[in-house]
């Protein structure tokens, strides 16, 4: 049987957070990906379409950075916390709804209220 050696250390609140922010970030980037693609598909001319793609592949980005958190590195918070400031401007670059900001700052302060704790643990 596999156990997960960070599960204790993690604890229970900071794993549920982490894998919150990995779907929601996941499917963020699935979401993006398939608009640029049907922006391309029918040549919609209004505007640009590389932003769709770039905030796909940021969130991509970010659930690896989540991947990292998971394993307690210092590296995925990093990462994270870049793609989290990328894609921030690209979002403001399209004009995003405002709750769209919302739901990134609320990722961004549930990983602070977890992980603060457990900052000493990152390697």
């Amino acid at each position: 049987m596999h156990t997960d050696r960070w599960a204790g250390k993690r604890g229970p609140w900071l794993t549920l957070g982490l894998t919150y922010i990995a779907l929601s970030n996941a499917w963020l980037s699935f979401r993006m990906i398939d608009t640029y693609w049907d922006l391309v598909s029918h040549r919609a001319p209004g505007g640009p379409h590389w932003p769709f793609l770039a905030l796909g592949i940021l969130s991509g980005a970010a659930v690896v950075g989540v991947v990292g958190l998971w394993l307690l590195r210092k590296w995925g918070l990093f990462l994270y916390l870049t793609c989290w400031i990328a894609a921030l401007g690209a979002g403001i670059f399209l004009r995003l709804p405002l709750r769209s900001y919302i739901l990134s700052l609320c990722n961004l302060l549930l990983l602070y209220v977890f992980l603060w704790p457990r900052r000493d643990l990152l390697e």
